[in-house]
């Protein structure tokens, strides 16, 4: 057996039971040697649902990462998985510190990518459609995605109502499959954690869970042990004429 690895698990969001949900869901899915250090900022947005919550919450989670490390000793940590899709300030953690960090959505899509042909993603807030789009313009795999679905509301008012969680990404997802002909669905956002799990029996296409995602590729990229290449921005690909 590999030897267990130590896990940093950022929420980026500063509402505490979701980081202690986030938390349990890391260790129901790696094995149970791993530990698994689960930190959010102190002071930022409940929940990230805006580009001006997101510049805000960057600050915070290159704080919390770096208090992590202090606490830990350098070198404690294998990988550090950003539990936030909008993944604030992965640049900037990147080019701090040396081991992986994965953020959910390039997890996902990245995912998505070796599962299937067209993806669309399904989430919650108003603004993720553009917020997401800017993300694949900038990692050049926009023609990819076929779709950006995203419900009304607060993922986390949404998240703690079940039910009506399930009814109303059971039809984004059928949208996603039915109207934009999406072979693969990502659900996105960390509120929305185990919901890719309870739908997929419903669908023949892959569904995706965003943390989950990101936890095996976490996982992986420690176990490749590369160096962090510790780049500041992707730069859009560059078309040839």
């Amino acid at each position: 057996m590999t030897a267990p690895l130590n896990i940093l698990l950022v929420n980026g969001n500063t509402t505490e039971a979701l980081t202690r949900e986030l938390a349990l869901s890391a260790r129901r899915f790696y094995r149970p040697d791993y530990t698994i250090v689960a930190a959010a900022p102190r002071v930022g947005p409940r929940y990230i649902a805006s580009r001006a919550e997101a510049t805000i919450a960057a600050h915070g989670i290159l704080e919390t990462v770096a208090g992590a490390v202090d606490a830990y000793a350098p070198g404690q940590f294998d990988a550090c998985v950003l539990a936030c899709f909008g993944e604030p300030g992965i640049g900037a953690v990147r080019e701090l510190h040396s081991f992986p960090v994965v953020g959910m959505a390039e997890a996902s899509v990245l995912s998505a990518l070796q599962s299937g042909d067209r993806f669309a993603i399904v989430t919650v807030g108003e603004r993720w459609p553009g917020m997401l789009g800017e993300l694949l313009r900038q990692t050049g795999l926009e023609r990819r995605s076929c779709a950006i679905l995203a419900l009304p509301g607060q993922a986390l008012d949404l998240a703690s109502k079940r039910d009506e969680a399930l009814s109303q990404l059971r039809a984004a997802v059928v949208e996603a499959i039915e109207r934009h002909h999406a072979d693969v669905v990502i659900i996105g956002g960390a509120a929305l954690a185990g919901f890719a799990a309870a739908l997929q029996p419903e669908f023949k296409v892959p569904l995706i869970d965003s943390l989950q995602a990101a936890l095996a590729q976490a996982e992986a990229l420690a176990r490749l042990s590369l160096p962090a290449a510790r780049r500041l921005v992707v730069e859009p690909l560059r078309r040839t004429r």
